[in-house]
């Protein structure tokens, strides 16, 4: 599985939108057409007239209606942003499809912000198409868009939309706004400053990089401190070979990073006005819902970015290493559910709970009535880093091993689950009424009869 072949992901390309709709705030005041260009509505906040029909017709499960409650005030008001990097060439197989998706939360009060990347090949359900890949979302939200949304609704649009609704039901986590921006704008961009400054840890050989007909090339950046061009910076975060997609999502996210701080450094928060040439490039290449036409919101965000230091900026992703799996077929990655909610609780805690340790002692009860399993599977655990309690009987048996969380403890719950590989049913983040109670523990074990002695190394 670390050797997953993902397809080309196109460089934290949504994350730079954001970013850069901060980064032009004087240029766009003077543009107001450009503004009117990059400012699109979101077509789940439309009418929802053709949505439920059009998804009857094609004999395909409705999406869920639109949303109507008033959306967070971004100035004030702690926001998510869905971020979504498109490659938009003419694919004969794939058509236009997103190939990056981070989840940006943003605390203006308290001036921080915090990224989750999301593995394309991650499963999910999809409203209209049902369980596929989560990239796919946004290939059919781009290709039905009128029929899922309305006439009248702009491609680029309607795959955003659909993505922010998929990405809403993955994570349970609402997304109030979408930025969008095709990788094409993204190198002009990078250029645009003069590069960006990247720390490559070891050195990167890709010998079969995708082109742009749709050939390879060999591409190697050594290890070390350097400036990236656009081109450059592209291709460390977009490489796909000799790592993995999860390896890609922290390259991303480094990427974006290192352009805050060369923002930051060249002082193009507050002389934007040398770079009238970016109206035309965000034209063409970045979509948001965003309000990016109000100028205080512009204002405003580009305060945000002046403002937000580097240990404010926590950086996660779903992974093998963060979310355990429930099944893996092929390319295809099916994520524990409890496990992504803790992840997410992590994402939407910020950068005080990022440095935090958690702490949670553990007990493991007997529900297999197999003679010492419960003592084997708490040395097992305690081997791992966790902190035991002595263990004891299960009041009943059990058929599945099952996790509880009596106390909040979700860090250690989801390391539970990943060290156990348990399935999403038997992670649970809260006691039911027949749960046993625990003992001098604030998360409990009962090894089920499904327990195998292969699960602790015996």
């Amino acid at each position: 599985m670390r050797g997953r072949a993902y397809r080309a992901a196109g460089i934290v390309l949504g994350a730079i939108a954001l970013l850069l709709i901060v980064l032009v705030v004087l240029v766009l005041r003077r543009t107001d057409q450009t503004l009117r260009t990059i400012e699109q509505n979101d077509p789940r906040r439309g009418p929802a007239t053709a949505t439920a029909s059009a998804a009857r017709g094609q004999g395909q499960p409705a999406a869920a209606q639109p949303i109507q409650e008033s959306l967070p005030n971004a100035l004030h008001d702690p926001i998510n942003v869905l971020l979504i990097g498109v490659d938009k060439r003419p694919n004969p197989d794939d058509g236009v499809r997103s190939d990056t998706l981070i989840l940006v939360h943003l605390d203006p009060q308290q001036k921080w912000a915090s990224m989750l990347s999301i593995p394309h090949d991650s499963v999910v359900t999809i409203p209209h198409v049902g369980q596929a890949k989560i990239n796919a979302a946004y290939a059919y939200g781009y290709t039905n868009a009128a029929a899922i949304y309305g006439e009248g609704t702009e491609a680029d649009a309607g795959g955003g939309a659909l993505a922010a609704e998929t990405v809403e039901q993955f994570l349970n986590t609402k997304v109030d706004y979408i930025a969008q921006v095709d990788f094409h704008g993204f190198e002009q961009l990078v250029d645009a400053i003069g590069g960006v400054m990247v720390d490559v840890e070891r050195p990167l050989l890709d010998a079969e990089y995708p082109t742009e007909d749709y050939g390879v090339e060999r591409i190697f950046i050594p290890a070390g401190l350097q400036v990236m061009n656009g081109r450059t910076a592209l291709i460390y975060a977009r490489s796909r070979h000799l790592s993995t997609d999860f390896d890609r999502g922290q390259r991303q996210q480094q990427v974006l990073r290192a352009l805050l701080e060369q923002v930051r450094a060249r002082g193009l928060l507050e002389n934007v006005a040398v770079l009238p040439e970016w109206a035309d490039v965000l034209a063409q290449n970045v979509r948001t819902t965003l309000p990016v036409r109000d100028l205080g919101m512009l204002n405003g965000l580009a305060t945000l970015a002046r403002e937000l230091k580097s240990d404010r900026v926590v950086q996660l992703g779903i992974s093998p290493e963060t979310v355990a799996m429930d099944a893996e077929d092929g390319s295809d990655i099916y994520w524990n559910q409890a496990a992504v909610a803790a992840l997410v609780g992590r994402w939407l805690a910020g950068p005080q709970a990022a440095v935090a340790v958690e702490t949670a002692r553990v007990q493991v009860l007997n529900g297999a009535q197999v003679d010492g399993v419960a003592t084997r599977v708490s040395d097992y655990l305690r081997a791992q880093g966790f902190e035991l309690t002595d263990p004891g009987n299960a009041p009943q048996t059990y058929e599945h091993t099952t996790i509880i969380d009596y106390a909040g403890r979700p860090a250690t719950l989801q390391r539970l689950a990943n060290t156990l590989g348990l399935q999403a049913a038997y992670v649970l983040a809260r006691p039911g009424p027949d749960a046993p109670p625990p003992t001098g523990a604030e998360i409990v074990v009962i090894v089920g009869k499904d327990y195998q002695a292969g699960w602790v190394g015996n």
